[in-house]
C-alpha cells in the first residue's frame, strides 16, 4: 500500500482513492489531496496565463511542489514594493490587506503600480492564509500580525494607510479601532454588506452557506467552484497571478467566519480619527455601505465610490483599476 508524501499515512492511500501531485506524482491520501490546489502562472507568459479562458484548470499538489509552483515567496510571511528610488518616493506608505481565502499576492500586481507612483507598499499575509495558514486566524491575530509589521518596516504613522478588501476591510474595522494611532487613513473595499451579529438574515444565510461549504469541500474542490463565478465575472487583471496562482486557503473557514461576524463596524468607525475611502461593486452586497460612510468622523475627506456594473472582484476588473488607483493617490495625497 502507498504512503502519503505529506501526512505519510496509508490511510486514504488505497486503490482508486489516491491522488497524484500533478508536478511529481507521488500519492496523496484522500485527506491530503486538494489542500494544496492552485492554476499554474507562467511568468514567462503572464498574458495567456492570466486569461482563466486559457488558464483555468486547478491542479492539486503536495506540500513541497505547491510551495515551488505557487506565485508565493513561502520564505517570507509578507512583501515590501519600493519606488525605484529616493528621489521618486514621496514618503507614503500603504498596507494592503487581502481577502478572504487569498493572500497577499492579490494586491500585487496594483502594488507594482502604486510603486512607480512613489508608494512604499507593504502586502502581509493573514493569519490562517498563505504562508500563515497554519497560525490561527482571529481578529486579534490579526492586529498582532500587522502590528509586527508595522514595527518591522518603521512605518510613519502619519504617512500610513490601511488598504483592506473584503475580509481585510471587515477585520480591518477591527485592526483600525486597535492600532487607531499607527495610520492616517484608511482604504476599505467589499465592505459594503454588514455581516456582524446584527446582520440581515440574507446576511446569515450567507455566512452559514460559507462555513457548510468550507467544511465540506477541499481548496481545490472550493477553487473549482469559484472558477463558474469567475469567469462570468469581468475580473480580468492579473487574475491567475494574482489570486488562483497564489493558492487559496480555506482551512480554517470556520474562524473567516466567525471573524466576518463577529466584527461590527457601528461600533468601531465613530472612533476613527481620520478620514475612511470606501469602494464596492454595484453588483455585490451592500446594505450597509452609507451607513459606514455615516459614521466617519471625518466627513470632509471620508468618501464612498461605488463602480456601475462591478461585483466583489471589482478590484482585479481592468474597467476600474486605474481609476482605482487614480483615487488611492489621491486618498493617501490628501491625507498625508
Amino acid at each position: 500500500m502507498s504512503t502519503c508524501t505529506d501526512c505519510k499515512k496509508t490511510l486514504g492511500c488505497w486503490t482508486g482513492k489516491a491522488t497524484a501531485c500533478h508536478k511529481c506524482a507521488t500519492v496523496l491520501c484522500s485527506n491530503c489531496a486538494g489542500t494544496n490546489a492552485l492554476v499554474p502562472f507562467d511568468p514567462n507568459d503572464p498574458e495567456t496565463s492570466n486569461d482563466v479562458s486559457k488558464n483555468g484548470t486547478v491542479f492539486t499538489y503536495c506540500k513541497n511542489c505547491f510551495q515551488e509552483v505557487s506565485t508565493l515567496d513561502f520564505s517570507k510571511t509578507y512583501d515590501v514594493f519600493e519606488p525605484s528610488s529616493k528621489e521618486e518616493s514621496n514618503g507614503i506608505t500603504f498596507v494592503l490587506v487581502h481577502g478572504g481565502g487569498g493572500t497577499r499576492a492579490m494586491f500585487r500586481p496594483h502594488a507594482r503600480e502604486l510603486a512607480k507612483l512613489g508608494y512604499q507598499c507593504i502586502l502581509p499575509d493573514l493569519p490562517g492564509h498563505g504562508t500563515m495558514v497554519d497560525t490561527p486566524l482571529t481578529c486579534d491575530s490579526c492586529v498582532d500580525t500587522i502590528e509586527t509589521v508595522l514595527k518591522d518596516e518603521n512605518c510613519e504613522p502619519s504617512k500610513t494607510v490601511y488598504v483592506g478588501n473584503s475580509l481585510g476591510s471587515y477585520i480591518g474595522f477591527y485592526i483600525l479601532d486597535k492600532l487607531g494611532d499607527s495610520f492616517a487613513g484608511a482604504i476599505l473595499m467589499d465592505c459594503g454588506q454588514n455581516t456582524g451579529p446584527d446582520c440581515s438574515f440574507k446576511a446569515k444565510f450567507g455566512l452559514f452557506f460559507l462555513r457548510r461549504l468550507g467544511s465540506m469541500m477541499s481548496n481545490e474542490g472550493l477553487m473549482k467552484a469559484m472558477m463558474g463565478a469567475t469567469k462570468k465575472s469581468k475580473a480580468d487583471y492579473h487574475v491567475v497571478e494574482a489570486v488562483l496562482g497564489s493558492g487559496m486557503y480555506f482551512q480554517q473557514s470556520d474562524a473567516q467566519v466567525e471573524c466576518l461576524h463577529g466584527v461590527k463596524p457601528a461600533d468601531h468607525i465613530p472612533k476613527f480619527q481620520f478620514p475612511v475611502s470606501f469602494f464596492n461593486g454595484s453588483e455585490d452586497h451592500r446594505d450597509s455601505e452609507d451607513k459606514w460612510l455615516a459614521l466617519c468622523n471625518d466627513q470632509e475627506r471620508s468618501s464612498l465610490k461605488v463602480y456601475e456594473g462591478g461585483d466583489h472582484f471589482f478590484v482585479h476588473d481592468g474597467r476600474f483599476v486605474k481609476d482605482l488607483l487614480d483615487r488611492m493617490d489621491a486618498f493617501a495625497k490628501s491625507v498625508v
